[in-house]
């Protein structure tokens, strides 16, 4: 600022800038904030690829089976990446969710259906990785393994006494004949620990002589506010989508 002065010292005139600094404020502050949630979210895939690592061997596994199956699980993590950026990492469609992780496992027939439900960002990833294991073991060992095999994915509200929990359902057929493996996987480990310790759901998973059984459940804290509460009987936005040889 400069000011002039008359010869008695009085100040006569001022000349200055006034400069509003409060969006420049306000964007620094946005990107403070995206940058504390990039770190947050690379340090959570990178802890899941680390746990991945350590638990994906086997003592009776091949070095080449551990590639194949590392390689396969953080694939999986790429592609769930991919579609939270593609949505901005806002809600993302549970049937989208389903849709990409089976796709390149379907050689059977498979079906998805249920009301729109949307998953919060943090949830998506780890419902996208039990479903990936459930549709790798399918592959192996399940419904996806046959040509006869058929896979049906579907999900409702539950209203009684559920405080608006959403209960989803795989189920396996026509594949080859089912039994309790005798030692739990790391694939096993994940469908029934994964959704329990992330997002206090539960999860019953069933080893039906005529095909896997899974039923999971996740409280409403992880699903879109704006998703239709109701069972899928009143449910008017309903996705379905099958695959065929």
């Amino acid at each position: 600022m400069f000011v002039w002065h008359a010869s008695d010292g009085r100040p006569l005139r001022a000349v200055g800038v006034d400069i509003d600094v409060t969006a420049r404020k306000r964007a620094d502050e946005q990107q403070r904030i995206l940058n504390a949630e990039l770190d947050h979210r690379v340090k959570n895939v990178l802890a899941t690829v680390s746990a991945i690592i350590i638990q994906t061997p086997k003592a009776e596994i091949s070095l080449t089976d551990f590639v194949v199956r590392l390689d396969a699980r953080i694939k999986s993590l790429a592609r769930t990446h991919e579609l939270l950026s593609h949505n901005h990492w806002q809600d993302v469609s549970l049937a989208d969710i389903v849709e990409r992780v089976i796709a390149p496992y379907a050689t059977g027939n498979a079906t998805v259906r249920g009301p729109g439900v949307a998953l919060k960002a943090t949830a998506t990833q780890a419902m996208a990785t039990v479903f990936h294991e459930l549709a790798t073991n399918a592959a192996k060992h399940g419904a996806f393994s046959r040509p006869t095999g058929r896979l049906s994915v579907g999900w409702s509200w539950l209203d009684n006494g559920s405080e608006g929990r959403v209960a989803i359902y795989w189920q396996e057929s026509g594949g080859p004949a089912v039994s309790t493996p005798n030692q739990t996987g790391f694939g096993t480990s994940v469908i029934r620990e994964l959704i329990p310790f992330e997002l206090g759901g539960t999860v019953n998973l069933t080893f039906a002589s005529n095909g896997l059984q899974c039923r999971l459940e996740i409280p409403s804290d992880w699903v879109s506010s704006d998703a239709p509460k109701g069972n899928s009987s009143r449910a008017l936005d309903v996705k379905q989508i099958v695959y065929r040889n």
